[in-house]
C-alpha cells in the first residue's frame, strides 16, 4: 500500500534506546530503515530491514513496511547512513539477504556488523562511519 516511490531517500540505522547498554544479556536490537510515506499525526511508513527474533529463532526480515510514530527517532539512537538512490537501496537489500547467520546464535548486532562491513566493501558507506557505528551502538568485534 505504501510502496517505495523510487526516489532518493535518507537511510537510517536505529539501535534500541538512546545509550549503549552494558547489560550483555540484553543486547540492543539494530535495524536499517527509510521512510516511504509521511501520514498525518506524526506517523510514517518505514521500510525496515533487520534480523528479527521469532521465538527462539532469528530470521532475516524484508520486506517489512510498518507504520511508526516519528517519536521513535527521539526514543532510540538513530544514525544517518546517507542518501541512497533506488539502485543503492536495492544493492543494500541484496547484501542484507546474502549475510550469513546462524538462526539460533546470531543476534542482530552481529548480523548488522557483517552487513555494514559489506556496505563498506561496496562503497555504500565509509569506513569512518562504520567505525563510528561500531563504537557508538556498539557492534561486537569480529
Amino acid at each position: 500500500m505504501y510502496g517505495d516511490d523510487w526516489s532518493n531517500k535518507e537511510i537510517f540505522l536505529q539501535a534500541t534506546g538512546l545509550h549503549k547498554n552494558s547489560d550483555h544479556s540484553n543486547p540492543r536490537h539494530v535495524l536499517i530503515y527509510w521512510v516511504n510515506a509521511a501520514l498525518s499525526g506524526g506517523i510514517e511508513v518505514w521500510d525496515i530491514t533487520q534480523l528479527e527474533m521469532h521465538g527462539l529463532w532469528h530470521q532475516y526480515h524484508y520486506p517489512n513496511a510498518l507504520k511508526v510514530n516519528t517519536r521513535e527517532r527521539s526514543r532510540n539512537q538513530t544514525i544517518s547512513l546517507g542518501i541512497f538512490t533506488p539502485e543503492q537501496r536495492e544493492q543494500l537489500l541484496e547484501l542484507a539477504a546474502d549475510v550469513e547467520y546462524d538462526q539460533i546464535t546470531t543476534e542482530s548486532r552481529v548480523w548488522m556488523r557483517n552487513l555494514l562491513a559489506k556496505m563498506v566493501e561496496e562503497k555504500l558507506i565509509s569506513h569512518r562511519l562504520f567505525n563510528t557505528i561500531r563504537e557508538d551502538v556498539p557492534l561486537p568485534s569480529v
